[in-house]
């Protein structure tokens, strides 16, 4: 998940918080004007405890939105924090997994090459492999959905494969399995007994 695709949501939230709380600070002074008004006008004690009412609900619109503002700057924070963290992680474990990363490429481009994949429906393989969806890679390589959508179900027709997941599962279904060394050192669970 890129910086780009948390951003937006947490931005047009806290736009969206701003605007009440202005929206509830300006009512609140308003209100304070009106009554500072009533009282010079002599106007009824009730009237200036129907407005006071009011600018104390006003006050607790602008604590209530103020402290939503708050929470989602806090949110907002753990999100780029728990993202900067991720980055680095991914960063640090590609560095040390270089040689590794650098055949697991190669062999993947000579399967894409035995399937007889063109240059673009190599690189929409290899994005569809990093996760990207169809609009994603649509975006990366300046093509639309529709034209991205048709060059994937070409490459999966070449590759006589049925789709993204079976795209990924050619290439990592044999590295995901348990390591064999931990299987023998441990018992195997027993059965469960059938009711």
């Amino acid at each position: 998940m890129s910086q780009k695709s948390i951003k937006r949501p947490v931005e047009q939230e806290l736009r969206g918080l701003w605007f009440p709380l202005i929206l509830f600070v300006l009512i609140a002074f308003l209100i304070v004007w009106d009554i500072a008004e009533d009282l010079a006008a002599g106007t009824t004690t009730f009237h200036v405890m129907v407005e006071l009412i009011m600018m104390l609900a006003s006050v607790a619109g602008v604590y209530y939105f103020w402290n939503q503002l708050r929470i989602a700057r806090r949110i907002e924070a753990d999100l780029k924090r728990n993202l900067k963290n991720a980055h680095a992680e991914t960063t640090r474990w590609q560095e040390q997994e270089q040689d590794l990363l650098y055949n697991l490429r190669k062999a993947i481009n000579k399967q894409f090459t035995q399937w007889d994949l063109l240059p673009r429906e190599k690189e929409i393989a290899f994005y569809l492999l990093k996760g990207l969806s169809l609009k994603e890679i649509a975006v990366c390589m300046g093509g639309t959905y529709l034209s991205i959508k048709q060059q994937a179900h070409v490459l999966y027709r070449k590759a006589g494969i049925g789709g993204r997941a079976e795209l990924s599962a050619f290439f990592l279904g044999g590295m995901l399995q348990p390591d064999s060394r931990s299987s023998e050192t441990h018992s195997k669970p027993e059965p469960m007994e059938s009711e």
